[in-house]
C-alpha cells in the first residue's frame, strides 16, 4: 500500500506534481498517524490515508466555513494538522478485521468439545427409543 501525490492529485481532482514535497510529508504522516491505530495497514487502507491528507492538504488550518448561497463566513482556525476522525478509525479497524461485535471463548482448553447436556449419555442407538429408559 503506498499513496502517492499523484493519487491525492486524482482523488481531488487536481494536478500534483509528483515530486511535491508538501504532499509527500502529508502522506507520510497520515500514513504514520493511521499506523498508530492499526500496524501493519490492511489492505484498502489507502482510502482512509487519502481522507486524512486530503483533508489536510485542501484546509491546512481547518478553518471552519460556512457557505449558504452565495454569501460564506469563515469563524477561524478549530484546530489545525492532521487527525483521525472516529470515522476513520473505525474503517481501519473493520479493514483489519479487529471491528464490530466479538466472541470470548470462556472455556477452559481442557473443555469437551460438545457439552454434556449434547453428549449421547443414555446409550441410545437411535432415535426411535428416544422415550424409553434404558
Amino acid at each position: 500500500m503506498t499513496v502517492t501525490p499523484t493519487d491525492l492529485g486524482t482523488y481531488l481532482g487536481v494536478t500534483i506534481d509528483p515530486g511535491d514535497d508538501r504532499a509527500m510529508l502529508l502522506i507520510d504522516l497520515a500514513t504514520q498517524l493511521c499506523e498508530s491505530i492499526v500496524n501493519p495497514l490492511p489492505d484498502g487502507a489507502d482510502a482512509v490515508v487519502l481522507d486524512v491528507v486530503s483533508r489536510a492538504f485542501t484546509n491546512p488550518t481547518n478553518a471552519h466555513q460556512q457557505t449558504t448561497g452565495p454569501f460564506s463566513a469563515s469563524y477561524g482556525t478549530v484546530a489545525g494538522g492532521l487527525w483521525l476522525t472516529r470515522a476513520n478509525k473505525a474503517t481501519l479497524r473493520r479493514l483489519a478485521g479487529s471491528g464490530g461485535a466479538f466472541t470470548i471463548d470462556v472455556a477452559p482448553v481442557t473443555a469437551p468439545a460438545v457439552p454434556w447436556w449434547e453428549v449421547n449419555t443414555w446409550g441410545f442407538d437411535d432415535l426411535a427409543d428416544w422415550n424409553q429408559t434404558p
